[in-house]
């Protein structure tokens, strides 16, 4: 610890300047450590104040001290910077900076992140694998019997497929029918069914319906089994009823008996999956 005056006398000896050079020296080397303030000051000038354990530098119109930081056990903490607690830490509606958990700037991370590009077919709602998303659009053990399961609306960029796991039909014998909405109108088509098959109460099946290329403009739409809920169900041909071509915005399924509609999905669940398509993204 050393302080010392940076004055010089011209009037000194030889051995009386090296003993005010060295003395300077030593003080510039502690940063003037001291527990009383240099008696002499300029502008920008370090004083480290052993009292108050602190490094600290005079201001710029040399009247006062700035403390730059404490000097802790083997550590210099900074003034100035907002120390979050743990509960601030781990509030992710937090609007405070700092330190946080490695689970808290991950998920900002995601947050901010753009979209991956994800190959093949996936849950709807996927925005990157591993989120947990798993593309139900209606659960009976959630919502109950339904009539209509009904898509959200269409991306460009993506064709779709209805997932159906183990749905079934409420009434003695149902076919399986389907209406689009295409942009232009924003109104349902009427309900077609699909041929080829017929339910009864007892069928509880599971398939995959794509709906190729939803997002092209056309007046007929075709809906293709990669996976058909029975043996002999038949792709199908959707009109729009549109008056010129048009992309679809969603689409729905129901059983039918005939021109009675009562029918419900009374067990199972529909979930929607997409995949990229080139020819709209």
């Amino acid at each position: 610890m050393s302080q010392s005056t940076y004055l010089l006398d011209a009037s000194h000896t030889k051995a009386q300047a090296f003993a005010m050079l060295q003395g300077a020296l030593l003080a510039l080397q502690s940063n003037n450590a001291d527990a009383a303030e240099p008696v002499e000051t300029a502008p920008g000038m370090l004083w480290l104040d052993t009292a108050a354990k602190a490094l600290k530098m005079r201001n710029i119109s040399n009247s006062g001290w700035i403390t730059l930081g404490a000097l802790g056990s083997g550590a210099f903490i900074p003034s100035g910077v907002n120390k979050l607690t743990e509960a601030q830490a781990r509030d992710a509606l937090s609007d405070i900076y700092g330190a946080v958990t490695g689970e808290i700037l991950r998920a900002a991370i995601l947050a901010h992140a753009p979209d991956a590009v994800i190959p093949g077919w996936h849950p709807y709602d996927m925005i990157r694998p591993g989120d947990g998303a798993t593309g139900t659009i209606w659960s009976h053990d959630k919502a109950g019997s339904i009539q209509n399961v009904e898509t959200p609306e269409f991306e460009d960029g993506y064709e779709y497929a209805l997932i159906f796991e183990a749905v079934a039909t409420n009434k003695t014998t149902s076919t399986l029918q389907i209406s689009v909405r295409p942009e232009i109108t924003g109104t349902w088509s009427p309900f077609t069914s699909f041929p080829g098959a017929g339910f009864v109460w007892g069928d509880v099946c599971s398939g995959m319906l794509r709906l190729a290329m939803p997002r092209q403009p056309r007046l007929v739409h075709r809906c293709i089994w990669e996976a058909p809920l029975k043996v002999g169900m038949e792709d199908l041909a959707v009109t729009t009823g549109a008056s010129e071509a048009s992309a679809l915005s969603a689409v729905r399924v129901r059983w039918a008996e005939g021109s009675i509609i009562n029918e419900v999905f009374r067990t199972g669940r529909v979930r929607l999956f997409r995949r990229r398509e080139h020819l709209t993204g």
